[in-house]
């Protein structure tokens, strides 16, 4: 069921067995529920079963989750209660939570999930601090990228979710100038584009 999940990387099948037979069942949202929101979100990494949720901030698109995808895990073993983003069942989906209980346990139980989590973290921080580079954009193309950086994913691919025009409303500037920003990066070598599919180099 959930093979792919991270924790599990480099152990044996027995192993695996034995670390999916501690989690608890996964919970089921329907379209449209709030999964977490800033101040109601359980403390535990949350693992995308079935369906599609998103990630959004201030009702601006954030992140899409798919099947096989996670969240939370900046929300486990720290002292806020608040949690940055509000994540919504775009989709009916399965989510399955590991509390912070859970982890502590598997990881006494099976110390190579605890340098799973630690290298799962180590990636996000490097993909943050790729988006920080870019806060002090000025100019159109710069915010264009700057964007594409904030929205990729871990293959450094961004689905554009809407279309142009609402992205260069969202963006705040016009919409040739959106078109020109994207043939620009594209021409530097910084993007592919193919179709609403961009590959960020």
């Amino acid at each position: 069921m959930i093979y792919d999940l991270f924790l599990l990387n480099n152990l044996s099948d027995n192993e695996k067995e034995q670390i999916i037979s501690l989690l608890d069942k996964p919970f089921f949202f329907k379209k449209g529920k709030v999964i977490y929101s800033r101040n109601n979100f359980k403390k535990a990494l949350g693992y995308i079963v079935s369906g599609k949720a998103s990630a959004v901030n201030d009702s601006l698109f954030k992140k899409s989750f798919e099947k096989g995808n996670v969240f939370g895990a900046a929300a486990v073993f720290g002292s806020d209660n608040c949690y940055v983003s509000k994540i919504v069942a775009e989709s009916d989906c399965e989510v399955l939570f590991i509390s912070e209980e859970t982890l502590k346990k598997i990881f006494n139980l099976y110390p190579v999930t605890t340098v799973n989590y630690i290298m799962f973290l180590s990636n996000k921080i490097r993909f943050l601090n790729l988006k920080l580079n870019m806060i002090s954009c000025t100019n159109a193309e710069d915010t264009v990228y700057k964007y594409l950086i904030e929205n990729m994913n871990s293959e450094k691919i961004v689905n554009l979710p809407v279309s142009m025009t609402t992205l260069a409303r969202m963006l705040n500037i016009g919409r040739a100038t959106l078109y020109r920003s994207f043939d620009s990066l594209e021409y530097s070598g910084k993007i592919k584009r193919k179709k609403n599919n961009i590959k960020v180099i």
